[in-house]
């Protein structure tokens, strides 16, 4: 629940010696005591089978359903939440005689995991190591969250519910603002035993960080003050951020283990139905939002979808299938909520939740009415959580996305962080959420490959690097082409792993700055996949504008995109793509091009496998303008090329005329022998500002599109039209719609 809520709020704003570092792998302990390995997953939770197609459950905000129940019929309306859950046995008796789901919100109470606005404030903007108020260190803290789960799940547990939500934009400090918590006493002895378990030996750690602590006890967490001075310029194999980057591992980890056992406590209350959060902001260095641990800790989520955050989600909870939904605000534009809304189903999303500010309310008279907007999508709500729905909306279905993997490594975020803290010097701590969600370049970068990829017609699933690091997923049985976004930070078993893919028969591409780091933050003489992609870096040539590091300059965070981008103004160029590494040079045995002094699209083949290193960042390509343009037309040539040359081509074509229709994406839906494609126009990041929508106008008429793919007994699911056997068929599409396809593959 992004901007209306966030305004409801107000809120304000040495050498690289391998050193083997077991991954944060933890079996036992409580939540609140001295847990140190391995994150264990919670249990899954299949949702009720009541719940078989897309639901939209309206917040109680300026509406009530017990006082306007013949509105919510009139919109086509039939869920709603419930906020805490004590005293609330009427909307629960109201819920079984209307058959109207609900999800709880602040079950866990509001001011722990959330910590209100004025506390926020008082830790916010400021570089020193501070204690959370209410740590989560502290089994008093955990003890009460758990009094106001059990006052709250008896009561709602009674009724239809839908989920169980602790708390709302939940956060180690305030949303990804950069805190530096915590530090309270028992905080620390938990971050000193799970070092302890970490390194194993002092001197192991010692040698990491360049410290010399005489014991575990002695060590003390260190904030991004401590380490920045050594991580402002080239070169990299200088920077070591350990003591920093371990530090935000731990609260991230603390965090996840907190969640975990609540959603583990909750479920003892209630076994049937799962627990989680909602309000999730994107991965950053700060906040806790480690997506590979927090998939682990719940069961459910609400998060926004900012640098395609829900696709990280989705593929890690792929198989088996967890809720996740999104929050839906209507916005001025009708066609953009409708678009909104098939967006979210198309994507996997079993629900919504309804910020409907203004939906509902009383006219002249004092009688209660719909707006204007709701009345003309009360048709869309209706359809959308009918029958065309319960496909995709299936437990057992899940996206069957090509075998292309997107590597999610957090460490490498918040290296990426640090980089674009450097434009901000010593005032780093004013780097506020609202800052960060519109100029961390890890989370551009990543909506930029999805971008790319949907836009050649192939969909991708996230890899986590806490699975690679356990040795959990078989790469190459999975994945024909990896793709390593700015993957800074890698560990040796993450690289050993890599190889191994690639000697394999896998196609694996990186694109800049690739392994430069340890998973610690600690820099390499070169790069732990040098020798592999067959390069050498020159970091005395510099990066980008041969000034610096950072690609989005956030001091000019009021400035649009291309003006925060300063550093592509001198940067050298190949085709339009920005070069990011000016002395990077290929090896011996591989091909490639030259960009000025620097060599981009350097290829080398290893037995059945070969490697790309591109030495170019797409970071930009999701901005439309430049997606539309020549750099975006670069870019899928130059993608487009390499998967055809790994054996893969796109499953689905779709043509308006003679011509591709542009901007279309298409996803499989799978249940057992069975699928469902989804098609719809994918124009802009869905967390785009609501006037994105006129910048596709000219591809917003309806219009008749041609799908090539060899099916049996295709229907649409939405018109019930049959097809048949076909290799090709027509039909309508509403641009700001989804069209729903049911059908069997042919061989």
């Amino acid at each position: 629940m992004r901007l209306t809520r966030r305004a409801f709020l107000a809120r304000t704003a040495l050498a690289a010696t391998a050193i083997a570092i077991p991954p944060i792998s933890v079996e036992g302990g409580g939540a609140a005591g001295p847990s140190t390995g391995r994150l264990v997953p919670v249990p899954v939770i299949r949702q009720r089978p009541e719940w078989n197609r897309f639901i939209i459950l309206v917040w109680q905000f300026k509406n009530d359903v017990r006082e306007d129940g013949t509105l919510y019929d009139a919109a086509g309306l039939h869920g709603f939440h419930i906020d805490r859950g004590k005293g609330e046995e009427e909307r629960v008796r109201l819920s079984l005689r209307r058959g109207f789901p609900y999800y709880v919100d602040h079950a866990a109470g509001k001011g722990i995991l959330f910590l209100h606005k004025d506390v926020q404030a008082t830790i916010s903007g400021r570089a020193a190591l501070q204690t959370r108020p209410h740590s989560l260190a502290d089994p008093a803290t955990i003890e009460t969250l758990k009094g106001w789960l059990r006052e709250n799940v008896a009561t709602t547990r009674k009724g239809l519910v839908y989920a169980y939500a602790f708390d709302d934009e939940i956060s180690t400090g305030a949303f990804n603002n950069p805190v530096e918590v915590d530090i309270h006493p028992l905080s620390l002895a938990w971050y000193r035993k799970w070092l302890a378990s970490r390194y194993g030996d002092v001197q192991t750690l010692n040698a990491a960080w360049e410290t010399t602590y005489t014991s575990f006890d002695a060590v003390a967490p260190s904030g991004f003050d401590d380490v920045r001075g050594r991580a402002t310029r080239p070169p990299l194999a200088s920077w070591n951020l350990s003591r920093w980057m371990e530090w935000r591992h731990f609260m991230d980890y603390q965090f996840a283990q907190v969640l975990a056992d609540l959603t583990r406590y909750t479920n003892t209350l209630d076994a049937r139905i799962p627990a989680g959060f909602v309000g999730g902001q994107q991965p950053s260095a700060y906040g806790g939002y480690d997506y590979a641990l927090l998939s682990r800790a719940v069961q459910w989520m609400e998060a926004s979808d900012l640098g395609d955050t829900n696709e990280v989600l989705r593929s890690f909870w792929n198989q088996p299938r967890r809720p996740q939904v999104q929050t839906f605000s209507a916005l001025p534009s009708l066609k953009r909520s409708i678009w909104t809304l098939w967006h979210r189903l198309a994507h996997g999303n079993q629900a919504t939740i309804a910020w409907p500010d203004g939906w509902m309310r009383s006219n002249s008279a004092g009688r209660r009415e719909l707006s204007p907007l709701i009345e003309q999508l009360a048709p869309t709500f209706r359809e959308i959580q009918g029958p065309a729905s319960e496909f995709i909306v299936h437990p057992d279905s899940y996206l069957e996305a090509d075998p292309i993997g997107l590597y999610y490594s957090h460490p490498s975020i918040r290296a990426g962080w640090a980089m674009d803290s450097i434009a901000h010097g010593a005032s780093w701590p004013k780097r506020v959420t609202s800052i960060d969600e519109a100029n961390l370049s890890s989370a551009h970068l990543r909506l930029s490959w999805c971008k790319l990829l949907e836009d050649l017609g192939y969909q991708y699933d996230f890899i986590s690097y806490l699975d690679v690091m356990e040795g959990r997923p078989d790469l190459a049985g999975r994945f024909k082409v990896i793709v390593l976004p700015q993957t800074i930070c890698l560990a040796e078993s993450e690289a050993q792993a890599l190889r191994q893919f690639v000697e394999s028969g896998g196609v694996l591409i990186a694109d800049m700055l690739c392994g430069v780091l340890t998973e610690t933050g600690r820099g390499r003489p070169t790069g732990a996949l040098d020798d592999l992609f067959g390069v050498r870096r020159s970091e005395s040539d510099g990066y980008l504008d041969g000034k610096g590091l950072t690609e989005i300059d956030a001091e000019a965070f009021q400035q649009p995109l291309p003006a925060r981008l300063r550093a592509y103004g001198g940067s050298t160029q190949y085709r339009s793509m920005i070069v990011f590494e000016r002395g990077t040079r290929a090896e011996a045995g591989t091909s490639g091009a030259r960009a000025g002094n620097a060599d981009v699209l350097i290829k080398r083949r290893i037995g059945q496998g070969w490697t790309l290193y591109l030495n170019l960042t797409p970071t930009a390509y999701a901005y439309f303008p430049y997606r539309a343009g020549g750099m975006g037309a670069a870019w899928r040539e130059a993608l487009g090329t390499t998967l055809l040359g790994a054996g893969l081509r796109p499953r689905v074509e779709i043509h308006a005329g003679s011509e591709k229709e542009p901007w279309m994406e298409s996803l499989l839906w799978r249940r057992g022998r069975q699928y469902c494609l989804a098609v719809l126009k994918n124009p802009f990041d869905p967390a785009d500002s609501p006037d994105a929508w006129r910048t596709i106008e000219p591809y917003a008429t309806e219009l008749t599109i041609r799908l090539t793919l060899p099916v049996r007994a295709v229907r649409n699911l939405r018109t019930q039209k049959t097809f048949g056997d076909v290799s090709s068929f027509t039909d309508r599409f509403v641009p700001c719609e989804a069209n729903l396809y049911e059908f069997a593959l042919a061989k």
